[in-house]
C-alpha cells in the first residue's frame, strides 16, 4: 500500500513538472517575440493601450440629385436676370413657370413678341389654359375696364372683341362653362370662326 502511494504521488509530481515546464516555455517564448518587435509597433488586429483607434474615413460627398418636378418650375421674383429679348418659349424652356412668364413680360415694358394678340395677357399659347387661367382668374386687365359681368361669347362677339380679349374675359370670369359649353377648355369657339380659334391656341 505505501509502496502504491509512493508511485502515484511520484506520477502526479511528473506530470506537474511537465506542465510547469510547458508553460514556461509558452511564457519565454511570448516574451522573445515581445522583445524582438519595434517599440511601438502594434501586431495587426490588436490595439495599443492608450492609442487611440484611427477614424474610419469619410465617405466622399454626393452631389444631391436635382429634383424631377422642378424639375423645374423656378420662382417668381427671378427673372430680372434674364437676358433682355427672350420670348415666351425661351422662358417655358428655361423651366419658368407662368407667373414668372407675366413677371418678365411686365419688367420688359409688356412687348408685343410676348403677346402678339394684344390682349393684355402674354404667353397663353405657350403654357396650358389651366396655369394662365388660375393667373388671370379675379384680375381685370385694362381691356375689360369697361366690360361688365355676366356677358356670353355673343355678347362679346357683337362689342367687338377680338377672339383673345373673349379668352381674357373668360379667363377673368373663372372660366365659365357658360363661355365654353362643351366643356373642352376652348371658349366661344362654336361664336369666332375656328381659323381664329386655332391660330390663337396654335393647334
Amino acid at each position: 500500500m505505501g509502496k502504491s502511494s509512493s508511485r502515484a504521488t511520484s506520477a502526479l509530481l511528473a506530470v506537474l513538472a511537465g506542465i510547469t515546464a510547458g508553460v514556461v516555455a509558452v511564457l519565454l517564448t511570448a516574451v522573445v517575440i515581445l522583445a524582438t518587435e519595434p517599440s511601438g509597433s502594434v501586431r495587426p488586429g490588436v490595439q495599443a493601450a492608450g492609442v487611440p483607434s484611427p477614424a474610419a474615413p469619410k465617405p466622399a460627398p454626393q452631389t444631391p440629385r436635382p429634383s424631377s418636378t422642378a424639375a423645374s418650375v423656378k420662382a417668381f421674383g427671378d427673372v430680372r436676370e434674364l437676358p433682355v429679348g427672350l420670348v415666351c418659349r425661351d422662358l417655358k424652356q428655361r423651366g419658368y413657370g407662368y407667373a414668372a412668364a407675366v413677371e418678365y413680360w411686365q419688367v420688359q415694358a409688356q412687348p408685343n413678341r410676348m403677346d402678339a394678340d394684344r390682349n393684355g395677357i402674354p404667353c397663353e399659347p405657350e403654357y396650358t389654359r389651366t396655369e394662365v387661367g388660375k393667373y388671370w382668374q379675379g384680375r381685370k386687365v385694362s381691356s375689360l375696364a369697361s366690360v361688365p359681368d355676366g356677358l356670353l361669347c355673343r355678347d362679346l362677339a357683337a362689342r367687338g372683341a377680338s377672339y383673345g380679349e373673349a379668352v381674357t374675359y373668360w379667363w377673368y370670369a373663372g372660366m365659365p362653362a357658360r363661355l365654353d359649353a362643351d366643356g373642352n377648355g376652348i371658349p366661344c369657339e362654336q361664336v369666332y370662326p375656328a381659323t381664329v380659334v386655332q391660330a390663337f391656341w396654335r393647334q
